[in-house]
């Protein structure tokens, strides 16, 4: 299987594609505040709810957080005080946010902070020694564990291993467990000098080709495209800080200035994320309806008499539409509880080979997914945990407002457009229009354009974007 990753720095996006598709699509938020540390105050106490709200600084307003009593690692093996005796209103606490604000909800956060690396996640107020669940060996695992003991004493953190940190030496895992504890102290001397603060933002991972190559990049991926050679710069220096080209010493970095995303469709590919009907191979379609807390998923045969067609064709039709029910689930980040009514299948041994079928495509996902059995009805319930946006409403919150000359794409007609809806595509609407704004620079310089002060007549207004910096003109 050939992996590559794309990164677009003009459109702040990267993509993952698995032979050619789309595998997951990594979006460059300013405003995604998931994994972010800060120094926060607490506001309320709820004692029956078994829960505290915190006040944090959040894109420089405050904002209300909700931490639950078992993400209080003061009241970790102590149940027997209550909240109160632990925690006051209006005491600085540091908080992590692991869960993002959903509509009207506010974002869950916890104490029990964990400091990010590549091969390793430090969390300095726990004692946990901790392994991937993608390490099946059990050796593997028990060298681990004892490299843990032999690194720190037992109550100065815990460690987590990644899937990644058996393909590297335990001296480069030293190595980076002692820059996060360095990392730790740095961020509680800043709080120390800030607690005359309500709330504060301590860290945030902003960097955007850092994460990428820490969460993302493995010994799989092959090539790595970007769309300038400044990209390309720093990507090598955070290859060859983690030691990364020993252990994938084949990986290449291509430069592709032009036309990234279109040679790898990856925007027809983000655009498919929005349709409600998908095909299916051989035949067949399925229908994706995503609400606030709950996605319908219908799986259609297309075949209109089914007398005609053996039995054996229905399980295949099911696999087929569960391969690609998988993708869609994973690429369009769906969350929540999810409802897939298959075609109807009378035999059990079918429909437990369909759940096994399932289990196995749900194996390695990031989020944590839980695959329920047949009901009495035939529907398969699956439910995801759900950490951030998903792609429809991260692009449909963020859009992009631009005003165009005198075309035919304007500013009313995208905005009011029914198909035009979307981040994404009014970015490419910016894109088709750039050649308009290239050549009115041309006409601009000519006579038929005066100053305001200049005009005596009635006058018609034209309107420039922000970003071109000129004043507002009139045609004469």
């Amino acid at each position: 299987m050939e992996k590559y990753i794309v990164i677009s720095s003009f459109h702040n996006l990267a993509a993952l594609l698995h032979d050619g598709y789309l595998y997951e699509l990594i979006i460059n938020n300013p405003g995604y505040h998931l994994g972010s540390i800060y120094l926060a105050s607490v506001a309320r106490v709820f004692p029956n709810l078994k829960a505290i709200f915190v006040i944090i600084q959040m894109n420089r307003k405050n904002k209300n957080g909700f931490i639950s009593i078992h993400d209080l690692y003061y009241l970790r093996n102590k149940n027997y005080l209550s909240i109160f005796k632990v925690v006051l209103v209006r005491q600085r606490i540091h908080v992590q946010v692991i869960k993002e604000a959903f509509l009207a909800k506010s974002p869950r956060l916890t104490t029990n902070i964990t400091m990010p690396g590549r091969y390793i996640l430090y969390s300095p107020r726990s004692k946990v020694i901790s392994v991937s669940r993608q390490l099946f060996f059990l050796a593997h695992k028990e060298y681990f564990k004892s490299l843990a003991l032999l690194m720190r004493p037992f109550s100065s953190g815990g460690i987590f291993f990644k899937y990644n940190s058996h393909e590297v030496d335990s001296s480069i895992i030293f190595q980076e467990w002692e820059i996060l504890k360095t990392r730790w102290m740095v961020l509680l001397k800043i709080s120390n000098q800030k607690i005359h603060l309500e709330s504060c933002l301590l860290y945030q991972d902003s960097n955007f080709l850092k994460k990428i190559i820490r969460d993302v990049y493995n010994s799989q991926i092959q090539s790595i495209f970007v769309d300038s050679s400044q990209c390309s710069k720093k990507l090598r220096f955070y290859l060859k800080h983690w030691q990364c080209d020993k252990f994938n010493p084949n990986s290449k970095i291509h430069v592709v200035s032009t036309h990234l995303l279109q040679n790898f469709k990856i925007q027809s590919a983000m655009l498919q994320a929005f349709k409600l009907r998908v095909d299916l191979i051989p035949t067949g379609w399925i229908f994706i309806e995503t609400f606030e807390a709950l996605t319908v998923i219908d799986v259609n045969s297309g075949i209109s008499d089914k007398q005609k067609y053996p039995v054996k064709l229905i399980p295949i039709l099911n696999c087929s539409a569960a391969k690609e029910i998988a993708y869609q689930i994973k690429m369009r980040n769906i969350a929540g509880v999810i409802v897939i009514d298959f075609i109807d299948m009378q035999s059990k041994k079918n429909q437990l080979e369909l759940l096994r079928y399932l289990h196995r495509l749900f194996r390695f996902d990031k989020a944590q997914t839980q695959i329920v059995q047949f009901s009495e009805l035939g529907l398969v319930e699956i439910t995801r945990k759900r950490t951030e946006k998903n792609i429809s409403e991260f692009l449909q919150s963020h859009q992009v407002f631009f005003s165009l000359l005198d075309s035919t794409i304007s500013l009313k007609s995208i905005k009011n457009n029914t198909y035009v809806k979307s981040y994404l595509q009014k970015r490419l609407a910016l894109c088709q229009v750039s050649q308009q704004f290239t050549s009115f620079n041309k006409v601009f310089q000519s006579k038929f354009f005066l100053p305001m002060k200049h005009i005596q007549y009635r006058k018609k207004k034209l309107f420039f974007n922000t970003c071109l910096q000129k004043s507002t003109y009139i045609i004469y």
